[in-house]
């Protein structure tokens, strides 16, 4: 028992050990891969150029594969990284992942995953997936089971989906194919702010306005907008407390122009 206790003790300080070593994003910085060596890295943030040391135990990855070395990656690459302080303080690649020109990625160990995000207007819709079209061209979105579709509320059934619906989504690139495996989807989310104009039992009418000025103050108005309320309205006060000369900001379903059915309200 005595030799158990002292295992878990040792386990547990070598995890915190672990995560210690783990050195904040601001001193971990990827970019642009411009010089590859096999014990070694460099890249290029903005104007900073930065040269990483790679760690023992380094897990390398580029769109889909596990590289063994540092042979694999291709200097113009875009280059997402984790880092661990050594012993001797020195900042060590720990993890490096090379992703096509604006995907995202999720720094995982051992299951890294590269992100992509699409937006656009709704112009197809399968059993199991969706086209979206933007100024970019088209982007196909295979749906699963566990895909989180907001329309107003969470589904998990793209027919509650409409042609011309404006979506935004965030999928997982599925390699060697490249398919978008679709996290999330939502259509038609939309954010308003303005003064409360009148209110009623299941809506309010606000006068909506944007920041146009170089101050909080300076704000440009854009006309009425009519908020719907339901029992799916999350207010952050009692609702009573909605009256007129309140400001709100607001997020929900765009139904229209100037119609949207709210999910969420603050009180300003």
């Amino acid at each position: 028992m005595r030799v158990l206790r002292c295992l878990c003790i040792a386990v547990g300080f070598a995890a915190a050990l672990e995560a210690q070593l783990e050195v904040p994003g601001d001193q971990c910085l990827g970019g642009t891969l411009l010089e590859v060596r096999p014990d070694s890295i460099t890249t290029k943030f903005n104007e900073k150029i930065l040269t990483f040391p790679l760690a023992p135990d380094v897990e390398i990855w580029r769109r889909g594969v596990d590289l063994h070395d540092t042979a694999g990656l291709v200097p113009g690459d875009n280059i997402y990284l984790r880092c661990k302080r050594a012993a001797n303080g020195l900042v060590m690649a720990s993890m490096v992942a090379a992703v096509e020109e604006g995907d995202a990625v999720d720094m995982v160990p051992h299951h890294i995953a590269a992100l992509r995000v699409c937006f656009g207007r709704l112009i197809a819709v399968g059993k199991d997936s969706i086209s979206v079209e933007n100024d970019e061209g088209i982007c196909v979105l295979h749906v699963r089971p566990t895909t989180e579709i907001w329309r107003g509320e969470v589904f998990h059934d793209v027919s509650v989906l409409r042609f011309g619906d404006e979506i935004g989504a965030r999928a997982v690139v599925e390699y060697p194919s490249e398919d978008l495996i679709a996290e999330s989807i939502e259509a038609n989310v939309t954010k308003t702010e303005g003064t409360i104009v009148s209110v009623r039992s299941d809506s309010i009418l606000i006068n909506e306005y944007q920041y146009c000025g170089p101050d909080k103050d300076s704000v440009c108005p854009l006309g009425q907008v009519t908020i719907l309320l339901d029992a799916r309205t999350d207010i952050d006060a009692a609702k009573d407390a909605l009256e007129p000369g309140k400001t709100v900001e607001a997020i929900g379903l765009k139904l229209g122009r100037s119609l949207i059915r709210a999910t969420w309200i603050a009180i300003h």
